[in-house]
């Protein structure tokens, strides 16, 4: 394996991962803003009030995009399994 196939590999990589938590972390990002923003106009301090909002909004995205982040992990890996016979052979 040459060093650009290793870089672009890695690189496939990081970008898949990127992009699957992404999905999975700025909806969270968002309601903790929007929570906090809540909790500074009504000086409520409530460490629950920030947990499980966020708690169950990523719960909720890995039910719906569950199967797209599947798809794409699968994905990856097909592409993985179609270069290492390449690497080796």
């Amino acid at each position: 394996m040459s060093p650009e196939q290793a870089t672009e590999l890695i690189a496939q990589a990081v970008y898949t991962i990127i992009q699957m938590l992404l999905v999975l972390i700025v909806p969270g990002l968002i309601l903790g803003i929007v929570v906090a923003v809540f909790q500074a106009a009504t000086s409520i301090q409530e460490q629950t009030l920030t947990f499980l909002p966020r708690m169950l909004l990523t719960l909720l995205m890995v039910v719906f995009a569950g199967h797209w982040l599947i798809k794409t992990l699968l994905a990856w890996f097909a592409n993985l399994a179609q270069i290492i016979p390449g690497v080796f052979g």
